[in-house]
């Protein structure tokens, strides 16, 4: 199918955007937030959504009016937390936790115990695209990036 043929309600590869949201490709109807309406009204993630039409991964699936609230909402509300922002500093709580020994944050170790399972290795690992640091989950035994977008990233490089 090539971009711009008819898709469903849509047109294959094209977001089609008004006044009213986001046309749904499945039945039609406009939605200020297409991924929930996708999750709640056809049982798709917006991944398995955006394949299906041909969309793009890196266009959020959210009207430009809605997502502009949201950023201007964000932006009004951290405005108001200028202590914390002025006190964080997460080089050098990363830098504790592992002059600790632990390798993980105690936050990371509650969360690990509570999914059975689903817990994390327990060891940091460096993503091998951006340098950063994170704790795989113990079925991911040979990650080597921190996001599927780091990983995508590595690969184009090639």
């Amino acid at each position: 199918m090539n971009i711009g043929d008819p898709d469903g309600h849509g047109r294959y590869g094209v977001l089609d955007e008004d006044s009213d949201g986001l046309l749904c490709h499945e039945c039609g109807r406009r939605f200020a937030h297409l991924g929930v309406h996708a999750w709640k009204g056809h049982g798709l993630t917006a991944s398995e959504y955006r394949q299906a039409h041909g969309l793009a991964r890196s266009r959020g699936l959210v009207a430009s009016g809605t997502r502009d609230a949201i950023i201007d909402n964000a932006r009004r509300s951290f405005s108001t937390k200028r202590r914390f922002a002025a006190a964080r500093d997460p080089a050098a709580a990363t830098s504790a936790r592992l002059a600790s020994g632990a390798g993980m944050s105690p936050a990371g170790l509650a969360a690990s115990r509570a999914r059975p399972g689903q817990g994390r290795r327990g060891t940091v690992v460096v993503c091998g695209w951006c340098g950063a640091e994170f704790c795989p989950l113990s079925s991911a035994t040979r990650r080597r990036f921190c996001s599927k977008s780091c990983a995508s990233r590595a690969t184009r490089r090639r």
